[in-house]
């Protein structure tokens, strides 16, 4: 969740940071182009003309070629791949302005859209655990470097990672010792509670007082967040047989979630778009040797399974997704377990192959940098992957072999969100097989009614045990209502909510929140990914999210619906009929629209005769004569003149 920042604090970075000189940190080409404009070729999308300005009256850029357009903020969230809390702390971090620990005014949705909210920990605790990890960097650093003939600068040596690489991983060494690391924190300022809170020490059961290095006589990998701040280690043992575990990672802290982070994505998060896809290795080595190879796109998880957390950050980054697992038996399960949450969030998988070699790291030893990179250019679609899987299980050529790799296969194909594509897939498994179309769509109707049944079975026993019944709504409920599926559904009509719609105005109902926290969200360009967080957070503070989840089930219905029927018309086959106006592609335009407006006039009559009702409260509470009085008159007056505008403003075309 993202931490709160004060308005103030806000505006002491936008002062600070003026714009040209963030933008020419990444655009060294941007030139001045008269009194208070200035120009370049666009970051953002290739282009040979320059079309991108930035306004220095106004602290504004703006691309005429792409139409990405918008303030400081919005430029590094935009090239840094950033939400808008992770931008300002970066501005913050890099023009030395402290963000103190001041608490949110509310937790959860509904308050000012300028707001932040504040994670687990404050701002402050935050910096100094992060100013803790980078300053210990340095030390293992500076210990491997300095110990040249110690065990780990040894094995270290076998690896064959270059020096210049090595600094800019900052692989390091922890010294075989039980507190040189303490001994060095405590130098620099930080206290054992500070130490403690890292996870950097730990202590036995028995003496909890007394605390000891974590990391002792291992290789060390630092591991960063996505804004660039170290956040914990990885640490490798370097004996052949180690008593312990051969990896150790930081225990999650504070500011260290090993499942919500990736290795290597500060560094390969503005390569991935570039690219249009993010390599999945296993580990460090795997994702530093891809890297090497000039494979700048390449992650890694923390020494865990993939988790759906870290699919759902690489999802702001591409569509698709390149598994480098190892070639062997748990290299090929972990391809299935990745891909089971991959698909569904519309992912497209490919799998990349190490002939002759069975990781990245020797495939980079063995046969070099252009070999790597061509095996992960020459990655197979998952598909295949999973075919050729499903085949050496049995025999094809029988019916029943190759019966029963179609039916391994299309198991993973219905997990696919998108109809279309599922379809696509189901003709060219037919092929594959030679068996019949009709037979392979049969098997995977039955499957998918089989996984539908189960699903509404579950989610009715859920309903029946926790939802209370549900009140009638009023026509003012029933606007917010189909103003959220709206928002849901469209981009669009959400950033024109953002202007017509004053804070406050949607109320306390659960969907009046989903829709206030989607208005944040899309002011800070994160309208696509906010409806499962939003869903997330509600949840987490127990309100009936039984209207949200209709409401973005209706939204989805529409949008696959229209997807359905464009892509039948444009195949040359029937289009199903569309259940509303909302579901037919040419009717939509009117009906949302129409249905934005007349939504939109409900709420805001409401707000502004709310508003003018409190108004005149405070003027008849008021002596005849306090000067206030007119201000308040005016107000009420400029309400008013709203109020009649509407009908006109929000008009609805039959």
């Amino acid at each position: 969740m993202p931490r709160y920042i004060p308005d103030d604090v806000l505006d002491q970075i936008r002062l600070r940071a003026d714009i040209v000189d963030v933008v020419q940190s990444y655009v060294p080409t941007l030139k001045k182009a008269g009194p208070s404009a200035w120009k370049a070729c666009c970051p953002f999308h290739h282009e040979k003309t320059p079309s991108f300005t930035v306004n220095t009256d106004r602290q504004y850029f703006k691309c005429f070629g792409c139409g990405k357009g918008g303030d400081v903020f919005k430029f590094v969230m935009e090239l840094e791949n950033l939400d808008f809390s992770s931008a300002a702390e970066h501005l913050a971090h890099k023009y030395g302005i402290i963000i103190p620990e001041t608490p949110s005014p509310r937790r959860g949705f509904g308050g000012s859209r300028r707001e932040s909210f504040d994670g687990q920990i404050e701002y402050g605790t935050r910096e100094r655990l992060c100013t803790l990890h980078e300053k210990l960097a340095k030390f293992y650093r500076e210990y491997l470097l300095g110990h040249p003939d110690g065990p780990v600068a040894a094995y270290f040596r076998t690896r064959g990672i270059p020096n210049d690489v090595a600094d800019k991983f900052c692989i390091g060494a922890s010294p075989d010792s039980w507190d040189a690391a303490i001994q060095f924190a405590r130098k620099e300022g930080f206290i054992d509670d500070e130490l403690r809170a890292s996870g950097i020490v730990s202590s036995k059961d028995e003496n909890q007082s007394r605390i000891y290095d974590r990391f002792r006589n291992r290789l060390m990998f630092p591991i960063w967040n996505e804004s660039g701040r170290v956040v914990g280690f990885s640490a490798r043992s370097v004996e052949a047989d180690p008593q312990g575990w051969k990896y150790v990672n930081t225990p999650d802290s504070p500011i260290f979630h090993k499942g919500r982070l990736l290795y290597a994505l500060n560094f390969a998060r503005t390569a991935i778009p570039k690219a249009g896809a993010v390599v999945l290795c296993e580990g460090q080595l795997d994702a530093i040797a891809m890297h090497r190879a000039g494979v700048t796109h390449a992650v890694a998880p923390q020494g865990t399974a993939f988790t759906p957390d870290q699919a759902t950050i690489l999802k702001r980054y591409t569509s698709t997704a390149v598994l480098a697992t190892d070639n062997d038996n748990a290299g090929r399960e972990a391809v299935f377990k990745d891909a089971a949450i991959l698909l569904p969030l519309g992912f497209n998988v490919k799998v990349v192959r190490y002939p002759g070699a069975k990781d990245a790291d020797e495939t980079l030893s063995k046969y070099g940098a252009d070999a790597l990179a061509g095996a992960v250019n020459d990655a197979t679609d998952f598909f295949e992957f999973a075919l050729e899987h499903a085949l050496s299980n049995v025999d094809p050529s029988t019916p029943a072999g190759r019966a029963s790799a179609a039916n391994d296969v299309i198991y993973w194909m219905i997990q696919l969100e998108n109809e279309v594509t599922r379809e696509f897939y189901f003709d060219w498994l037919a092929k594959k097989l030679n068996v019949p179309l009709s037979s392979v769509e049969k098997v995977a109707e039955r499957r998918l009614v089989d996984g539908a049944r189960h699903s509404a079975s579950t989610v009715r026993r859920q309903a029946n045990a926790v939802s209370p019944p549900k009140p009638k709504n009023t026509s003012l409920e029933n606007a917010v209502y189909e103003l959220l599926v709206l928002m849901l559904d469209s981009e669009e009509y959400t950033q024109k909510a953002v202007d017509d719609l004053p804070e406050n105005s949607l109320g306390d109902s659960v969907p009046g929140r989903a829709a206030e926290a989607l208005l944040q969200s899309a002011m800070n360009g994160e309208w696509k990914d906010a409806p499962s967080s939003i869903l997330t957070t509600l949840e987490m503070e127990g309100a009936d999210v039984s209207k949200l989840v209709e409401a973005m089930d209706t939204a989805a219905g529409h949008a696959a619906e229209r997807a359905a029927i464009e892509a039948a018309r444009e195949a040359g086959q029937p289009a199903p009929q569309p259940s509303c106006p909302a579901a037919d592609p040419e009717l939509c335009k009117k009906f949302f629209r129409n249905t934005y407006n007349s939504s939109v006039r409900l709420i805001l009559t409401d707000y502004y005769t709310r508003k003018r009702a409190e108004l005149l409260a405070q003027v008849k509470a008021l002596p005849p004569d306090a000067p206030e009085r007119k201000a308040l008159f005016d107000e009420i007056k400029d309400i008013s003149s709203a109020l009649l505008k509407l009908p006109a403003r929000f008009k609805v075309v039959i």
